[in-house]
């Protein structure tokens, strides 16, 4: 009995580790974002509007971040894993916005669906990284098929099904490999 309370309390500090960790890695990736913004706008690149959506983008990102902190470090603050897959979907959003508004399919910001999926392999739950696999895919294809229809003719539509084909598998095989590299062969909880 008291090892099972000692091994439950164990993987409550862990969890709540691990989303301490995740959270400081997202504080450097928002000020990441930040300077890619001041960039961009010093040399006239975005338009002051893009300049005010990546802003905000950042800005919540960073919130969602500093809520996450605070709650991984209060004491029964409710279950890590919620916060963990919390993160995740504000990351999704992230790059589902950066995707649609660096012109869809033409988006170099593809790579921003691979942080879900790190911060959802900490979980240890290979079912948990396949639904973000899915979700990731999702968000792609809805954030290209928006702009290509928004905005008809910057490409061909064989090429946007090309396009959302290829990142799309790219998303699952890159789930599977961090699969492979977490040992995720059975679910482990």
């Amino acid at each position: 009995m008291i090892m099972v309370m000692a091994k439950a309390k164990k993987s409550l500090n862990i969890d709540s580790l691990y989303v301490t960790r995740i959270t400081r890695t997202l504080f450097f990736f928002c000020g990441l974002l930040a300077l890619s913004i001041v960039v961009f706008d010093s040399g006239n690149l975005i338009t002051r509007e893009a300049v005010i959506d990546r802003w905000l983008l950042t800005s919540g990102l960073f919130v969602a971040t500093s809520l996450a902190w605070f709650v991984a470090g209060v004491r029964k603050s409710g279950s890590p894993r919620v916060t963990i897959g919390l993160l995740a979907i504000v990351l999704l959003i992230t790059a589902g916005y950066m995707t649609y508004w660096e012109r869809g399919m033409a988006s170099t910001s593809t790579i921003f669906y691979v942080l879900p999926l790190l911060v959802v392999a900490t979980l240890k739950n290979r079912h948990a990284l396949m639904a973000m696999a899915a979700l990731s895919a999702g968000t792609y294809a809805l954030s290209c098929v928006l702009y290509f229809n928004t905005f008809f003719n910057e490409g061909y539509r064989i090429q946007l099904w090309g396009s959302i084909l290829l990142y799309s598998g790219t998303i699952f095989v890159s789930a599977w490999l961090i699969m492979i590299v977490a040992g995720l062969r059975k679910d482990s909880l």
